[in-house]
């Protein structure tokens, strides 16, 4: 895995950024997550973009379909009402009037960021590494850190890694051959943590998929720290 400061510099020359508007060292991931939907017509580009990012190694990139556009013609066979839901949170949570794609979120901030290739890759130079509270270890999630005045919530995210391509014949996309990146195929609450020492069992990702472990502040809040763990237990991040 690229250093942080490799992966930043990298970024900066892509999103032409000046190197002092980058984040500093840490030892965490940044979060990048994308709400799409094969109706979109700005989704496409959106998806491609994820897996840019995701290949300078220290992102961990997840995409969530949604299904705000099925009513134009094509059903997005990603969608799930838990993936909308959670988009809907950080909405409530941030500044935008309502849901919208393709919608980034970067480590959790909730702000409304209109879609652009050089202000997603700003967003990203811009983030903050998590902090090193949680990694996976022998199918056991173990935590570590100060006591919270409020409990954090975990996140399992189960997603298929890897790029797939889908023919999308209805919408405004008909015609179209659409690639979709790391998308998510299951979201589940793990429960609360309020700091200190904790390990929560964590069955293994389905065969093909992979599962990230979010801590986040509360509905729609900032995520706080991520690990991430393949279906053969040898990709953590």
């Amino acid at each position: 895995m690229m250093v942080l400061s490799t992966i930043l510099a990298a970024l900066l020359l892509q999103a032409d950024i000046a190197p002092e508007t980058a984040s500093g060292e840490g030892a965490g991931p940044v979060v990048v997550e994308l709400f799409t939907s094969q109706g979109c017509p700005l989704c496409p580009d959106a998806n491609n973009l994820l897996e840019e990012l995701d290949a300078y190694g220290g992102v961990i990139a997840i995409a969530y379909g949604v299904s705000w556009w099925d009513v134009y013609g094509w059903e997005d066979e990603f969608a799930q009402p838990e993936f909308a839901e959670r988009q809907t949170a950080y909405v409530q949570a941030g500044e935008a009037m309502r849901v919208f794609t393709p919608h980034y979120v970067i480590n959790g901030a909730p702000e409304s960021m209109r879609f652009s290739p050089e202000t997603v890759r700003a967003a990203v130079v811009g983030a903050e590494p998590l902090a090193a509270l949680v990694r996976i270890e022998d199918d056991v999630v173990v935590l570590g850190g100060p006591a919270r005045e409020t409990s954090a919530r975990l996140w399992r995210v189960d997603y298929r890694p890897g790029a797939v391509s889908r023919q999308i014949e209805g919408g405004a996309n008909a015609g179209r051959t659409m690639a979709h990146f790391n998308m998510a195929t299951g979201l589940t609450a793990l429960g609360d943590w309020s700091g200190g020492e904790a390990r929560i069992s964590l069955d293994p990702p389905a065969d093909g998929d992979a599962c990230v472990v979010l801590v986040q502040d509360g509905p729609g809040g900032p995520i706080i720290a991520a690990a991430a763990m393949d279906g053969d237990q040898n990709d953590r991040r």
